[in-house]
């Protein structure tokens, strides 16, 4: 009974935070060094360029306010759908116009308005810590249907390490709501049980520096569909 009532705060709760943070969002993420969106381009272009396709679909899954995927666009022919459930960011990226689609969707729930083997990469960038176990596993599970074979999968995700604390509590000036750390082995079990083939585990970086000196870590995975 308790999952159900997570999964239904933490759906309210970070869209309430993102539509309050959508106006700041990149100046503030700027402010405190927020890295995992270039850590997954510097991830993802080498494997395109490497697979060479002819203006592969790219799906970046919580595309927010299009940070990922314009570094993408910019570095490598290619055509972007871009999945969010927050409309205030999607607007953000929408003014880009770079995406051929952009569409309102609930990543962690809702089946993708992809086709099955259509994708030549999925992308993602702190999507990970507002993932409850279920809405992750649908997430990997939903990447393995969307993308080609062999085609890679690259995230970023907030680690825990043993024994500590994998649900936490925050609460900021745009809102509160969830985050969902993972231990690494669990990681790796779930990209299995979804079907897709771990290629590399990236070692902890940091995700942001605050201010106060504070910060948080995040790792990166590429994975592969079979």
């Amino acid at each position: 009974m308790l999952r159900p009532l997570i999964n239904f705060y933490q759906r309210h709760a970070a869209r309430r935070m993102f539509t309050r943070w959508s106006p700041l969002y990149e100046t503030e993420v700027a402010e405190n060094s927020y890295s995992a969106a270039d850590a997954v381009a510097r991830a993802a272009l080498p494997l395109l360029a490497t697979r060479n396709a002819n203006k592969p679909l790219i799906a970046d899954i919580g595309i927010g306010t299009g940070l990922l995927a314009q570094q993408i666009y910019d570095s490598y022919p290619c055509r972007i759908i871009g999945l969010d459930f927050t409309e205030d960011m999607m607007a953000v990226a929408a003014a880009r116009e770079i995406a051929e689609l952009l569409v309102k969707c609930d990543a962690g729930k809702d089946v993708w308005p992809i086709l099955d083997n259509s994708c030549g990469m999925v992308i993602s960038a702190g999507l990970g810590e507002y993932l409850s176990p279920e809405m992750l596993q649908h997430f990997l599970n939903e990447s393995a249907r969307v993308l080609q074979q062999n085609a890679p999968l690259v995230f970023t995700y907030m680690p825990a390490a043993k024994n500590e604390k994998k649900t936490t509590y925050w609460r900021g000036h745009s809102g509160s709501y969830l985050v969902f750390g993972y231990e690494p082995e669990e990681m790796e079990e779930r990209l299995a049980k979804a079907g897709l083939s771990l290629k590399r585990h990236e070692a902890p970086f940091k995700g942001c520096v605050f201010a106060d000196g504070s910060s948080y870590d995040y790792r990166l995975i590429i994975a592969e569909a079979s």
